[in-house]
C-alpha cells in the first residue's frame, strides 16, 4: 500500500467485480453500476489523497523533482507515454538489457517511429481484447488492469529524468499473467493439450526466468557493476555516468569518478548537480581553480540552492578571496535560515581574518540551528579551546560542547576525542587530556586513518602539562604547541 500507482486500486477492485467476481456488467442497471462504484468511496477518497500528497512532496523536493511542462513538453511526455507502454510489453516477453535506469530518449526521429510502431501494437493488441472479451473477460480485466496501473507512473507526470522503470511493472504485470495464464487455460482445454505438455512448457518458463534471474542479479552487486551495466545496454546516460561516478569516487577512483562526471556534463550541462559533484571531486583533487568554475556554473543553473552557494563560499575561501566567500555564505544563509553551515563556514573566514569576536557570534547561530549536530559542536569547542588568541579562547565553554559531541557519538570518533582532549587540555586538566588523546589515537590507527603525527604531537604536550594552542589567521596557519 505504499507504492504511488496503487492509488488506481478502486478501479482494480471494479475490475474484479467485473471478473471474475460478476457484480459489475455493462447490461445492468444504472442504479446497480452506480451502486457497486459508489461503495468504493473510501478507497476513492485514499486514492486522490495519496496523489495530491505524492505531487507535492515530490515537486517540493529541491523544487524540482517534478519536471516542469516548460522541461519536458506536453507533446513529448505522450509521445514517451505511448512509447512505455511498448517497451514495457517487450522487456516482459523478451527481457534482456535491463537497466536500473533508462533515459528519456533524445532522437525527435527515432521518437516518432517508435511512438507510431508502438501505438499499431497497442491498437491491435486492444482490438483483439475487444473481439474476445465477450466469452473471455479476464483478457478485458487483464489488459486494463495493465494499461491502468501504470497511468500513474506512466510519465504523465514525470518525476526524474526516467523514460521508464522496471519495478514500475510489478502490480501491471499481474493483469498480462492473468489474462496470458487463463487464455493459456482456455486453449489447452480447447485443443486438449495433454497435461504433460503443460507441465513442462510451464517449467521451461520458470526455468528461463531463474537463469535470466541469476543473470540480472550480477549486476545488483554494488553500485559500480549497477551502473555500469546500465551504461552497457542503455545510451546517453547522464543518470547512469554521475552514479557511477559517485561509486567509483567512493571507492578513491578519482581519476575514472571525473571521467564519469565529464562524460554526465557532456550530455546534460544544463543539470546543477553534475557541476555540483564535479565541483566537490575536483576540490578534493587539489584542483581548485576549476572546481571554482564548476561551484560557479551549479550556482549560475540553480541559483536558490543554499547549499550550492556555501559550496562556492567554501572554494572561494580556500583561494583566500574572502570577501568574496562571505557573500556567498551570506547568501546561503538568506536563501535557508535554517540552514546552518553557512553561519560555520563564515566563522571560519572570520577567524582567518582575525575577527574572531564575531566568527564565534556565527558559531552560537549555528549551534542555535543545530544544537545537537556533533560536527558543529567539535569545530566549535576546537576554535574556542585551541585559539591561540586568548581573548577569544574559553576553555570551559570548549569541554560542554565537545562532551556533548562524544557523548552524541557514542564515543567512536577519533577527531572528537582529539578536539575533547584540547578542551580538557585548555582547562588544565592533562589527566583527562592524556586520556582522550590516547583515545582518539586509538581509533584513528583502527580506522586505517593517515597522518597520525598532529595526534601523537598533542599527547607529548598534554604529557608535560601543556595545552594544545594553534593560530586560525590565514597569515599564520600552522599550528604550534
Amino acid at each position: 500500500m505504499s507504492k504511488p500507482m496503487l492509488v488506481t486500486l478502486p478501479f482494480v477492485i471494479l475490475l474484479l467485480d467485473f471478473w471474475p467476481l460478476q457484480r459489475f456488467s455493462f447490461s445492468s442497471t444504472l442504479n446497480s453500476q452506480l451502486s457497486t462504484v459508489f461503495e468504493k468511496w473510501p478507497f476513492f477518497l485514499l486514492a486522490a489523497a495519496s496523489c495530491v500528497v505524492t505531487f507535492l512532496v515530490q515537486s517540493q523536493r529541491n523544487g524540482d523533482a517534478v519536471a516542469s511542462l516548460e522541461l519536458i513538453p506536453l507533446h513529448y511526455r505522450l509521445l514517451n507515454t505511448v512509447i512505455a507502454y511498448g517497451r514495457y510489453l517487450l522487456k516482459t516477453v523478451w527481457p534482456v538489457n535491463l537497466a536500473v535506469i533508462y533515459p528519456l530518449p533524445d532522437h525527435l526521429s527515432w521518437i516518432y517511429a517508435a511512438a507510431a510502431t508502438s501505438t499499431a501494437a497497442l491498437f491491435i493488441i486492444s482490438w483483439l481484447v475487444w473481439r474476445g472479451c465477450g466469452k473471455h473477460p479476464y483478457l478485458l480485466v487483464g489488459w486494463l488492469w495493465f494499461l491502468g496501473t501504470l497511468v500513474p507512473v506512466i510519465g504523465l507526470v514525470q518525476v526524474g529524468s526516467a523514460a521508464l522503470a522496471d519495478r514500475y511493472t510489478y502490480v501491471p504485470l499481474i493483469g498480462i499473467f492473468i489474462a496470458v495464464t487463463f487464455g493459456g487455460c482456455d486453449l489447452a482445454k480447447r485443443f486438449q493439450i495433454p497435461r504433460i505438455v503443460l507441465a513442462a512448457a510451464a517449467s521451461m518458463i520458470l526455468a528461463a526466468c531463474v537463469i535470466l534471474t541469476e543473470t540480472q542479479l550480477r549486476y545488483w552487486r554494488d553500485s559500480e557493476s549497477l551502473f555500469a551495466h546500465a551504461l552497457a545496454v542503455t545510451k546517453n546516460n547522464h543518470v547512469a555516468h554521475v552514479n557511477l561516478g559517485v561509486a567509483l569516487e567512493q571507492k578513491g577512483e578519482s581519476s575514472r569518478a571525473l571521467e564519469q562526471y565529464r562524460a554526465a556534463e557532456q550530455l546534460a550541462p544544463e543539470l546543477y548537480h553534475i557541476h555540483s559533484n564535479l565541483g566537490g571531486l575536483l576540490e578534493r583533487m587539489g584542483q581548485p581553480a576549476e572546481a571554482l568554475a564548476e561551484y560557479r556554473e551549479a550556482v549560475r543553473r540553480k541559483p536558490d540552492l543554499a547549499f550550492l552557494h556555501n559550496n562556492l563560499g567554501g572554494e572561494f575561501a580556500a583561494l583566500g578571496q574572502f570577501d568574496e566567500a562571505l557573500k556567498e555564505f551570506s547568501a546561503a544563509a538568506r536563501l535557508d535560515p535554517n540552514y546552518s553551515w553557512p553561519h560555520v563556514e563564515t566563522a571560519k573566514v572570520f577567524f582567518q581574518q582575525g575577527r574572531d569576536t564575531e566568527a564565534v557570534d556565527e558559531l552560537r547561530a549555528a549551534l542555535r540551528i543545530e544544537p545537537d549536530n556533533f560536527q558543529i559542536l567539535a569545530t566549535a569547542a576546537h576554535y574556542l579551546a585551541a585559539n591561540e588568541n586568548a581573548a577569544a579562547r574559553d576553555g570551559q565553554a570548549a569541554l560542554v560542547l565537545a562532551t556533548k559531541a562524544n557523548l552524541l557519538t557514542g564515543g567512536n570518533q577519533p577527531l572528537v576525542f582529539d578536539v575533547l582532549g584540547m578542551a580538557f587540555a585548555a582547562t588544565g586538566d592533562f589527566t583527562n587530556a592524556q586520556t582522550c588523546a590516547q583515545n582518539a589515537l586509538d581509533l584513528a590507527a583502527a580506522a586505517q586513518m593517515t597522518n597520525l603525527e598532529p595526534l601523537k604531537t598533542r599527547l607529548a604536550l598534554y604529557k608535560n602539562n601543556r595545552p594544545w594552542r594553534e593560530s586560525f589567521l590565514a597569515t599564520n596557519a600552522p599550528a604550534k604547541p
